[in-house]
């Protein structure tokens, strides 16, 4: 998951980097148009400019650190999760069949 996510946001770091937006922009705006967000994205383009230029930055660095940061150490047990294992135990108790007792016995 780690690396999924590293890809992901490097991939779409580079895409939304400001330099991209100046044939993005015009693009992505023609595609809306006729649309409250084709109209946002129109008159706010300093707003998208500097929105796009944080999640750049934001991006590639998360981007490299899910990739190239240092893993976490696998623990074998944790004891904030308890497992599912039965405990052993010397006294065996013979459970009562589901059957009533007084059903006539079936030939076979």
């Amino acid at each position: 998951m780690r690396r999924i996510g590293g890809v992901a946001l490097t991939v779409t770091g580079f895409l939304a980097c400001p330099c991209h937006l100046i044939i993005t922009l015009p693009l992505l705006i023609s595609l809306l148009a006729g649309t409250a967000l084709g109209s946002f994205l129109s008159h706010n383009t300093g707003l998208v400019y500097t929105g796009a230029g944080i999640y750049f930055v934001v991006a590639l660095a998360l981007g490299y650190w899910f990739l190239f940061g240092r893993a976490r150490p696998k623990r074998e047990v944790d004891d904030a999760r308890p497992t599912c294992v039965p405990v052993a135990s010397d006294t065996h108790v013979q459970e009562q069949s589901s059957m009533p007792d007084d059903l006539p016995a079936t030939r076979r």
